[in-house]
C-alpha cells in the first residue's frame, strides 16, 4: 500500500475537511485530564499528545445499551429492526484500540453477521495514531497490537519531526488520501527510516506488566492449568465486572424484551461472563456456579487456540485496561503469569 505526508502546517486543515464530511470522533481531553474517545467539532479539540483513552471504541460499535428492534402486538404483529447507519470516521486512534475493533469484526462479521454491529461498521473509517511511548500499564508488544501496526487499519498516522507519516491500509483508506491529494505528497525514504527508528524506540518503552500469552494458550489449550491456579485467582477477583467492560474485546451481551403501549421494544445491553447469572439456565441450574469456574471461561475464551483458531488471533490486545480497572489482581497480566508458573 501508499505512504504519504502531511506537513505538520497542513493537519488542522485536513481534519477540517473530515469533519464536514463525517461524524469524527477522536481523543478529547476532559477537565480531569482524562482521554476519552469523544465527537470533536474542532480540530482543536483533538489530543494528539495522549497515551491511552479511559475507554475502548466498541462502545460506538457495539452500544452499551441499544434497541435492535421494535414491535407491535395489536391486530397485526409488525416488527421493525432499529439500525443506526452513520458515516464516522475515528481519528488518530490507538492501535491496539483499532486491533479490538478487527477482533470484534471476526465475532459479529463473520459467518453468520450481526446486523446492528456491521450497519455501524461498514459506515466506520479508522485512522490510528501510533505510540510513540507506552503508558505505564501497556503490553501491547505482547498482545501483537501495536505499538505499530504492519496491517489492519484503513490508515495509519506517525508523528514525524515535521508532519505525519500517513501509510495506507485498506481500500477505504486509499479512497481517504486519493480525496484530499493536495494536503500530501509520496512519502520521502528518509521519512519511512525515521518512523522505522520511531517504533524501534517507542518498543524500548514498554515496562514492567507482561502477559505471557503463548504460554497461556498452550497451557489452556491443553487444559494443564490446576485447578488451585482459578481458585487463586478467584480469591482475588470481586465480580465487579470492570476489566470486561473496559476491554476492547470483550462482547458479552444479554437481550431484554420491553413492552410500551400495545407494542414494545427488544434491547442489547452489555453483560459479563464473571456475573454469577450470566450462564444460568431457566431451570436455575447453573453450569458454572462457581466464581473459579466463571474465570477459567473467561481466560479460555479470550486466549484458547480454538478460539483464535476460529477468530483469527487471541483476544487481548494488551491495552492495559484491565490492569486500571481492576480492583484487586486477577487482570490480564496477573492471570497469564499465573497460568504460566502453575
Amino acid at each position: 500500500m501508499n505512504a504519504y505526508f502531511l506537513p505538520r502546517d497542513r493537519v488542522d486543515e485536513l481534519v477540517g475537511r473530515l469533519l464536514r464530511a463525517a461524524e469524527v470522533i477522536a481523543p478529547k481531553r476532559v477537565e480531569t485530564g482524562d482521554v476519552f474517545y469523544s465527537p470533536v467539532s474542532s480540530p482543536g479539540e483533538v489530543a494528539w499528545d495522549y497515551k491511552t483513552a479511559v475507554e475502548p471504541l466498541k462502545r460506538f460499535l457495539l452500544p452499551q445499551q441499544e434497541t435492535v428492534l421494535r414491535f407491535s402486538t395489536g391486530e397485526k404483529l409488525r416488527v421493525e429492526p432499529v439500525l443506526e447507519e452513520k458515516d464516522r470516521i475515528f481519528l488518530a486512534v490507538r492501535n491496539c484500540d483499532v486491533t479490538g475493533v478487527n477482533v470484534l469484526d471476526a465475532m459479529f462479521g463473520g459467518e453468520i453477521e450481526d446486523p446492528y454491529y456491521m450497519a455501524r461498521r461498514r459506515r466506520a473509517t479508522f485512522i490510528s495514531l501510533a505510540c510513540l511511548e507506552a503508558d505505564e500499564q501497556c503490553f501491547c508488544v505482547c498482545g501483537d497490537a501495536g505499538p505499530f501496526l504492519k496491517n489492519g487499519y484503513d490508515q495509519q498516522w506517525t508523528p514525524l519531526a515535521e508532519g505525519m507519516l500517513i501509510e495506507v491500509g485498506s481500500d477505504k483508506g486509499q479512497a481517504l488520501a486519493d480525496a484530499h491529494q493536495d494536503l500530501l505528497s509520496p512519502a520521502e525514504p528518509d521519512q519511512v527510516a525515521e518512523k522505522l527508528q520511531l517504533a524501534k524506540r517507542a518498543e524500548e518503552t514498554f515496562g514492567e506488566f507482561r502477559s505471557y500469552i503463548a504460554a497461556a494458550m498452550r497451557r489452556l489449550t491443553l487444559a494443564e492449568t490446576p485447578d488451585e491456579v482459578w481458585e487463586r485467582l478467584a480469591d482475588h477477583c470481586v465480580e465487579c465486572g470492570g476489566c470486561t467492560f473496559l476491554c476492547p474485546t470483550c462482547s458479552c451481551f444479554t437481550v431484554t424484551d420491553r413492552l410500551e403501549g400495545d407494542g414494545g421494544v427488544r434491547e442489547r445491553h452489555w453483560d459479563a461472563c464473571l456475573y454469577n447469572c450470566y450462564a444460568r439456565e431457566a431451570s436455575g441450574h447453573n453450569p458454572r456456579a462457581e466464581h473459579s469456574q466463571r474465570l477459567r471461561a473467561r481466560f479460555f475464551h479470550k486466549l484458547s487456540h480454538q478460539w483464535a483458531q476460529r477468530n483469527g488471533r487471541h483476544a487481548c490486545v494488551g491495552c492495559g485496561r484491565c490492569v486500571v480497572g481492576c480492583q484487586a489482581w486477577a487482570h490480564m497480566s496477573a492471570a497469564t503469569e499465573a497460568i504460566r508458573r502453575g
